[in-house]
């Protein structure tokens, strides 16, 4: 059984972000028959060196994924197929790329190099929990390997977990709250968010790990057998320019989640919750009202939740008129609420991105059949 470990930069710069996970790899007794990582700009050669001197290492340049073109040449793969797959939807200065195609090359780059089994973690993740205690918040380093492991061995196809840290709603108290989370989809998190000055959004790593059924999965803490993928549809995420600026959508791992929850497939939440740096500056407390990289990093969680939604309730077959005028409502009001409660004017601006993001639904739409049209073609070719 060969396993690998995936994971996607914009710039390979410092060696920190994967060595942990190589070395908890090594720590706990695991073989890591390789590391796939995809970079959208530069990588340092010296930080690639070192981390060659570690593992077996595949890098993978997103706008131009060289061996696996190659590879699907020779597995006389169709070219319609490839283009849909490997070329990549946007080109951004600035390296930004849609999640869902990051992770997707890496998928395939793995069942071309015949992966059996890819984790994926990100680059803000680490390979330790935050655990309570009485004196205070504390690291522990865990074997984030063995969790997934024993239950893909067990009989899952699939297997995830929460995250420790600050949740990306940051503590706050104002006006219309509520609304807010309504207009960009997530009122399952109004209760919580109204009582943050209580538990200041911070998570912790249960001290008794709970093993259960999921119906989501988050791609940044995840394994999963690569043959399952012949009846899943790859990750995909939308992307949307508005003022000449370019947004990502949020939820690259929405639909794939959705399908194993309606379906025979066995997807296992294996109770470890890895420390995910959220805001970069992990333990300092993100502070909404007057941090201004706090107010930056939540402003593009709303602009990547409205980039989602259009599309998300579509696969949802929700009502899509009623439900972008509902949404927008609430939006509308908490918007114009957290603009005060920050004296940020840039929130007010989330509402264009929302109509923006709203009027291409259709090419989301578009994008998606054609995306997942090629991904049958390309897995029924590699594992029937």
């Amino acid at each position: 059984m060969k396993v690998a470990l995936g994971m996607i930069v914009r710039n390979l710069s410092s060696e920190v972000e994967i060595m942990s996970f190589i070395e908890n790899a090594k720590k706990y007794g695991h073989t890591l028959d390789c590391v796939i990582l995809a970079h959208a700009m530069k990588n340092d050669p010296a930080v690639e060196q070192s981390i060659r001197q570690k593992v077996t290492l595949h890098t993978i340049d997103i706008s131009n994924p060289a061996y696996s073109r190659e590879q699907m040449v020779r597995r006389s793969i169709p070219e319609v197929t490839r283009d849909t797959l490997l070329s990549c939807p946007i080109v951004s200065e600035s390296g930004l790329v849609p999640y869902g195609f990051n992770r997707t090359v890496v998928v395939i780059e793995a069942i071309l190099r015949e992966i059996d089994i890819l984790f994926f973690t990100d680059s803000d993740v680490s390979a330790a929990v935050l655990k309570k205690t009485p004196s205070g918040s504390k690291l522990e380093e865990v074997d984030f390997y063995g969790a997934h492991l024993e239950q893909l061995n067990n009989g899952s196809d699939a297997t995830t977990g929460e995250y420790s840290g600050y949740n990306i709603l940051p503590p706050a108290v104002f006006d219309n709250m509520d609304d807010l989370l309504l207009g960009v989809q997530k009122e399952s998190m109004r209760n919580y968010w109204q009582t943050s000055p209580k538990h200041r959004c911070l998570v912790y790593q249960p001290d008794e790990i709970e093993v259960k059924p999921s119906r989501k999965i988050l791609g940044g803490n995840m394994a999963i057998k690569l043959p399952s993928f012949l009846k899943l549809p790859p990750f995909f995420s939308t992307a949307y320019t508005y003022n000449d600026e370019m947004f990502l959508g949020r939820g690259e791992d929405t639909v794939l989640g959705f399908e194993l929850g309606n379906s025979s497939f066995v997807c296992t939440d294996v109770g470890i919750h890895p420390l995910h740096d959220t805001y970069k500056n992990y333990p300092e407390e993100p502070n909404l009202q007057s941090d201004h990289n706090t107010q930056m990093r939540f402003y593009y969680a709303l602009t990547g939740w409205v980039g989602r939604n259009p599309f998300y309730n579509h696969i949802l077959g929700n009502d899509l008129t009623q439900t972008r005028e509902r949404q927008r409502e609430h939006l509308a009001k908490g918007l114009d609420s957290i603009s005060k409660y920050t004296a940020n004017e840039k929130f007010r601006t989330v509402l264009g991105n929302f109509d923006e993001s709203w009027n291409n639904v259709e090419r989301y739409i578009s994008e998606f059949t054609q995306t997942r049209e090629a991904w049958q073609t390309f897995t029924g070719k590699m594992f029937n």
